[in-house]
């Protein structure tokens, strides 16, 4: 329970007067949450700098092997036949290829349905190639729009469709996948028939939807089931289930888009710059932004004496000076022209970020790509190439024992937590200041109280004695 001073007796403000010595008391605690305060925030800074750092790093480990930068791109000589697309494992070389033939999805349609008739009831056992069949079951009153929903309901593999000619409907079935394995199969059981009774194969009642190639075909067929077949360099009879191929050329794949038996066409596959231009472009995206950061932590302005918020700060000049000197390396043992950042077309431009001239890089891929490949992703002790020796002295910065930055920032969350059991124990302390002052004032005031009421006391006696020496002298 608080104890409140009023200075009742004495007619001071004691609670003013308490409050003033405490704010005296409580400075060394002020001083100290000031401190931690801007602790924190360049605690917030060395989180933005190791946020730059790891964007870095990650961009370098797109760079630190040949894989990683190696891409292929394959080209048709005549797109209105086929496509085609190139993976990391193409080889270089050109391929004469012939379209055939394309794949095509089973087709079949009914006979004309009047509007609202009804198909008869029973059980449709639908199936596409060798899979298992669906059953599908048609009551009395469905039509072959009922139909069509509940098949498509059914994910068997087929869309159903009805076709309206201005006069008669049309189930049409469309199988989803093409290939001669994919042919759709209808057999019916009627209500009332056992599945080998020969009305499950008349045109009459639901078994005008029968389709059991070759044997009853009551349903027309309107496009085969058929496998694309193609040629390659002089290899005939290549037989797919589909217009995409990706097993015959390694690491191509082909789209076939039409057929012309009588055209081929070459399909080259050559080495594709895009993939490494655009990885070393996104490390010169991460490391500008690395820059951007550094620059405004460790701002002055002279005019104005503003500074950032790691202005003169040792650590962050020592990270920057670390990654400048990454940026002006020579690999050790690198081919003539192809040593360093600069004799690929990548310079620092006046706010010391890097920019890329393309031209001149696509022209030293083009003069010898694996000199350029080299120069980021040797791997030889003492002579790293670039990407490999940047995430190297990265990894040391941010090594979670003794790396630079986790140092500092250890170092000063240690003195953050110092702080809070400093600030504990004052805080104790200013709570029994509080109490020990509240309680010498309470003891003040009530030791006036009682000279108050002995000089109360004094005073009339005093004056009961002044009236009696008066009263006395008036009666002699």
């Amino acid at each position: 329970m608080s104890i409140s001073v009023g200075g009742l007796i004495s007619g001071m403000d004691t609670e003013n007067i308490i409050s003033q010595l405490l704010e005296i008391e409580r400075k060394p605690i002020t001083n100290m949450q000031q401190q931690q305060a801007d602790y924190t925030v360049k605690l917030n800074a060395y989180g933005t700098i190791e946020s730059g750092l790891k964007s870095i790093r990650s961009a370098a480990r797109n760079l630190d092997a040949v894989s990683d930068l190696t891409s292929y791109a394959a080209s048709s000589g005549n797109t209105d036949l086929l496509t085609a697309d190139a993976m990391d494992d193409a080889v270089t070389g050109t391929y004469s290829v012939t379209v055939h033939n394309l794949a095509t999805v089973h087709k079949v349609k009914s006979s004309a349905f009047a509007p609202d008739e009804v198909a008869g009831a029973g059980t449709i056992h639908l199936k596409i190639g060798d899979a298992s069949a669906l059953d599908i079951s048609v009551d009395v009153n469905d039509t072959i729009a009922n139909i069509a929903e509940d098949i498509n309901n059914a994910d068997a593999g087929v869309y159903a469709t009805v076709i309206y000619d201005g006069t008669n409907y049309y189930l049409t079935l469309t199988g989803q996948d093409t290939g001669e394995d994919n042919v759709i199969n209808l057999t019916v059981t009627e209500t009332g028939t056992d599945p080998a009774d020969p009305e499950n194969q008349d045109t009459t009642g639901l078994s005008r939807l029968v389709y059991d190639r070759g044997i009853t075909e009551n349903l027309t067929q309107t496009q085969n089931a058929e496998d694309s077949l193609i040629s390659v360099d002089g290899i005939d009879n290549i037989q797919r289930s589909t217009n995409t191929i990706d097993d015959v050329i390694s690491g191509v794949t082909l789209y076939l888009k039409d057929e012309d038996p009588l055209s081929p066409l070459t399909v080259s596959v050559n080495r594709s710059d895009t993939l490494f231009t655009s990885r070393v472009n996104s490390f010169l995206t991460a490391y500008n932004g690395l820059v951007d950061t550094l620059k405004n932590l460790q701002l002055y302005v002279p005019d104005t004496q503003e500074t950032g918020t790691l202005f003169a700060d040792s650590t962050t000049r020592r990270i920057d000076q670390q990654i400048q000197g990454l940026i002006a390396r020579s690999v050790p043992g690198a081919e003539a022209g192809f040593a360093n950042l600069t004799n690929l077309g990548i310079t620092t431009d006046e706010d010391g970020k890097l920019t890329m001239d393309a031209s001149a890089f696509s022209r030293k891929l083009t003069e010898d790509f694996d000199a350029v490949a080299d120069f980021f992703t040797a791997s030889t002790s003492g002579a790293e190439g670039f990407a490999v020796k940047f995430i190297e002295s990265i990894d040391d910065i941010l090594n979670t024992d003794s790396g630079t930055l986790t140092v500092r920032t250890d170092g000063i969350q240690d003195s953050i937590d110092d702080m809070d059991e400093q600030i504990e124990r004052l805080q104790a302390r200013l709570t029994n200041t509080e109490h020990r002052l509240k309680a010498q004032f309470v003891s003040l005031e009530i030791l006036l109280g009682q000279y108050k009421n002995v000089s109360d006391s004094l005073t009339s006696q005093l004056d009961a004695l002044s009236n009696l020496s008066s009263y006395v002298a008036k009666g002699k």
